[in-house]
């Protein structure tokens, strides 16, 4: 029996790469982390990388039964079975939202790198207004060129939408020079980081990397939009990847 709709922030957004890897020894177990970090901060809105399609489904499930109704946009880009064994094989990114997601886009980048990449976007609701959330995973360590590629095709997506949310790990540090387009026209959720802020003790670090821990997950805002974030956080867990949110307000 379902239990009474459960409470979210309904200003807050939140991204979180899972760490596929991380479901190899127990992929229950690995479906149980992920909700239970979905529950901790309670968004409105969270993008997931590094997700099954047949996982998100078991996950909104659960959820369900524990009183918390999210609707799913899916962004899966590539067929991985053994990445998503018991879960079938379409492999990429999530996003979940507690309002209705409507006008769903999956792409895959015409650039993937040693992987398929891609975005998914979906309208929604955000702190009472209604925006286009884009959640997105860029070409991993190494691969700066198709990086840049896939940032060029992401910002000619968002062009459209004035208010537009993007999150993601972009498995790049604010200072690297692929990061310097995004910069132009979005601000970090986190008013401490940004092109020349990128290491503590301003900057915090959100992703396990060579030779050091660095920031690599974003909440991009547009500069000229009508969100601000009053508060943020960065939370470490089991991932390699620290779940991070924001606060929004409009302005």
């Amino acid at each position: 029996m379902t239990k009474t709709a459960a409470v979210t922030f309904t200003n807050r957004v939140a991204n979180f790469n899972v760490c596929n890897p991380c479901r190899v020894n127990n992929p229950s177990r690995h479906i149980e982390r992920i909700k239970n970090e979905i529950v901790r901060y309670r968004p409105q809105v969270i993008a997931l990388e590094e997700i099954c399609v047949g996982e998100t489904n078991r996950i909104i499930r659960d959820l369900k039964k524990k009183g918390y109704r999210y609707y799913v946009a899916h962004g899966s880009v590539q067929k991985k079975t053994w990445a998503c064994l018991g879960h079938g094989s379409a492999y990429g990114n999530a996003i979940l939202s507690a309002a209705p997601l409507t006008g769903r886009v999956n792409k895959r980048y015409t650039v993937g790198g040693t992987e398929n990449r891609g975005y998914v976007s979906a309208l929604t609701t955000v702190a009472g207004r209604k925006v286009r959330v884009f959640a997105t995973h860029l070409a991993q360590a190494g691969q700066r060129d198709a990086r840049s590629k896939q940032i060029a095709e992401l910002r000619s997506a968002v062009r459209t939408y004035p208010n537009a949310i993007v999150l993601g790990d972009f498995n790049a540090d604010p200072a690297y020079l692929e990061m310097a387009p995004m910069w132009q026209q979005f601000r970090d959720a986190d008013p401490k980081c940004g092109r020349k802020r990128n290491r503590p003790p301003f900057c915090q670090p959100t992703a396990d990397a060579s030779p050091y821990r660095k920031k690599f997950d974003y909440i991009f805002l547009r500069k000229s939009g009508f969100f601000s974030a009053p508060s943020v956080g960065v939370h470490p867990n089991y991932s390699d990847h620290d779940l991070i949110h924001a606060d929004l307000r409009v302005r």
